[in-house]
């Protein structure tokens, strides 16, 4: 009876090579680089990440996934927004969405393009277009309706001329830094603008308890919490958590 010879499999000696079909060479180097410990210094490429994160996905590498991430997460500022959302929800990424979405809210629509809306998807993409016609609305209303001063101060002389001067002030401060069509301030800025100004007849007793119930923030934290809630409205609907590996 002949020896029954094992049949040669990839991988089994250098002339049976292990064939990763669609899996470039810079992708598996940056696999070999991150499994050896000898992780090049210096950025990566957007481009480089995304195969990266791909290749991890696909062979369900999980630390050199979380790895990855933590790349992205860390240099975030160089990539586009819209294709670090796609990257979010297409390898079901939660941790870079809400940072993310943040930066399309404040984008000006103008600056998205056909492909950038391709890229986040139709759902995100219009979620963007409300929360930014919601933040500006509440931005507008913020800008007209001053904080009221219901009762002043025991120093305070001129209660009339107070009010005026406090109205006159906000609107000429509070409103042309929010609503400055080439340079908008955010609220924390605009509030520390503000405080600069001259106040005219407005007691100093009344500026410092109306400093106090602006430092507390309670008008302004109202566009924060509306934007977390959408995007986490959003992760929940879009960012499905991934299934653990059968045992």
């Amino acid at each position: 009876m002949e020896n029954s010879r094992q049949p040669e499999v990839d991988g089994m000696c250098d002339e049976k090579l292990i064939h990763l079909n669609g899996i470039s060479r810079e992708t598996f180097e940056l696999f070999l680089e991150f499994t050896f410990g000898r992780m090049r210094t210096g950025s990566h490429s957007i481009d480089e990440l995304s195969k990266f994160l791909h290749f991890c996905d696909m062979y369900q590498c999980s630390h050199a996934c979380e790895f990855v991430i933590s790349r992205i997460s860390s240099a975030h500022y160089r990539f586009h927004p819209a294709k670090l959302i796609n990257l979010a929800i297409k390898y079901h990424v939660r941790s870079i969405f809400p940072y993310t979405f943040q930066q399309l809210a404040e984008t000006p629509i103008t600056e998205l393009t056909h492909a950038h809306q391709e890229l986040m998807g139709n759902k995100v993409f219009l979620n963007v277009i409300y929360v930014q016609a919601a933040l500006d609305s509440h931005r507008q209303i913020i800008a007209a309706e001053e904080l009221k001063i219901l009762m002043h101060s025991n120093e305070c002389q001129d209660p009339t001329g107070c009010n005026e001067d406090w109205h006159a002030i906000w609107w000429n401060g509070t409103g042309r830094f929010l609503l400055d069509g080439r340079n908008p301030q955010p609220y924390d800025d605009t509030v520390k603008c503000f405080k600069e100004l001259q106040f005219g007849c407005v007691s100093e007793g009344c500026k410092d308890l109306m400093f106090k119930i602006l430092d507390q923030g309670a008008a302004f934290k109202h566009a924060q919490q509306f934007l977390s809630e959408t995007c986490s409205f959003l992760v929940e609907k879009l960012v499905f958590e991934p299934e653990p590996p059968s045992p």
